[in-house]
């Protein structure tokens, strides 16, 4: 697991102590005797915090969610296909967008307020990571164009017809020009 993802699962883990107590976390001494918990244990854990902060509306209401699914639209754009999804907040180099096998999966993490000293009063817009896979119609090219906008990540994947046609209108450099 990444240890940004970590660090991100710990502000969260913050936020909802926050919620309950309405104090910081207390710093935690670090202990000698105890072996490390494996990640899947903290995983689990943090899994389980989660899903109990969800069930109070109070807690819903003041702490928001950790991970989510963006929502997008696709469009045929001629014979390509475009993909927006909305990830406000989002920066580019926050986000993977890989096409295999016919299925695009787009990735990446919402990063918090860090070193704010602002608490949530009320938290709705979900932090942490989003993950999104759609299954793509058509044949298309397995390497996508993608840029981020205003929010908007925009994802162009080219028809393998389209792409199979710039590649013969494009001379090779070994290719003699006629």
């Amino acid at each position: 697991m990444h240890p940004e993802l970590i660090e991100i699962m710990r502000d969260q883990v913050c936020t909802i102590y926050r919620a309950v107590t309405g104090a910081d976390l207390p710093t935690a001494e670090p202990a000698t005797s105890e072996a490390e918990p494996s990640l899947e244990e903290i995983t689990r854990s943090f899994a389980e915090l989660e899903a109990l902060a969800r069930t109070s509306p109070v807690l819903s209401e003041r702490v928001p969610p950790f991970s989510f699914t963006p929502p997008l639209d696709v469009f045929l754009d001629g014979e390509d296909l475009l993909i927006e999804v909305a990830v406000p907040g989002v920066e580019r180099n926050d986000v993977t967008v890989e096409c295999a096998d016919g299925t695009l999966v787009i990735s990446g993490i919402r990063r918090g307020h860090r070193g704010s000293q602002e608490r949530p009063y009320s938290g709705e817009i979900p932090y942490g990571p989003f993950y999104r896979a759609l299954r793509v119609p058509l044949p298309m090219s397995s390497e996508p164009t993608v840029g981020l906008d205003r929010g908007l990540l925009r994802v162009r994947l080219m028809s393998l017809a389209t792409n199979k046609q710039t590649q013969e209108a494009t001379p090779s450099p070994s290719q003699p020009q006629p």
